[in-house]
């Protein structure tokens, strides 16, 4: 990436979950929870590779076929939500190192919004709880388009809510599945590897 393409920036798109917020294991306290009340099978050590970056429909989707699940589409994301709520009542989460203050620059100079695969009221809740949530003119979540991560669509339509082009836009990234995401959108993207996803190939990000 040169310098002419970072002038044409006028916007910025932000993960959140491992970009912005550390979740310091609720994620995965939530997950093997609602797991267990449906009787769900799945090592924790797997988690990284299965879930990191998909959006809850998807995921929801997977497990129903893989287990034969006799329940509707968005049962497991209810139980899920309730419990994360009451997760992140009781346990506060923290900003990723340098968060704040990223943020806090970059919005003295341009439009900031939120493009999480995770639910509105997770989001919203932990953008609150970190006194996050004033400096983005626009939060798009899950409910708010067809497909999650990998696909483009969040992105796309974080782009458009700031009244922008995603080739306007720089995207702020953790997973494989949010870079690839931000890619197919048309943005640049700049990966701030977590620790789980260190070992995975970053190659097109910028």
């Amino acid at each position: 990436m040169d310098i002419k393409q970072l002038k044409k920036i006028k916007g910025i798109l932000f993960d959140l979950d491992g970009t912005l917020v550390s979740n310091d294991g609720i994620q995965e306290e939530s997950i093997l929870k609602t797991f267990d009340f449906f009787n769900i099978n799945i090592p924790l050590e797997e988690f990284p590779k299965r879930f990191t970056g998909k959006g809850l429909p998807q995921i929801e989707r997977e497990l129903i076929k893989e287990f034969d699940l006799d329940i509707k589409e968005g049962g497991i994301r209810e139980k899920r939500k309730e419990i994360i709520v009451k997760l992140l009542s009781e346990k506060k989460t923290k900003c990723t190192y340098f968060a704040k203050e990223i943020i806090e620059f970059l919005n003295t100079k341009y439009p900031l919004a939120i493009c999480s695969a995770g639910e509105k009221e997770e989001v919203h809740l932990k953008l609150k709880n970190n006194d996050l949530l004033k400096y983005f003119k626009k939060v798009i979540t899950a409910q708010d388009v067809e497909r999650s991560k990998p696909y483009p669509d969040i992105y796309i339509k974080g782009a458009l809510e700031l009244g922008l082009s995603p080739k306007e836009c720089l995207a702020f990234e953790d997973t494989v599945t949010g870079l690839v995401a931000a890619k197919e959108a048309g943005t640049i993207c700049f990966v701030i590897p977590s620790r789980i996803d260190n070992i995975q190939d970053f190659s097109l990000a910028d």
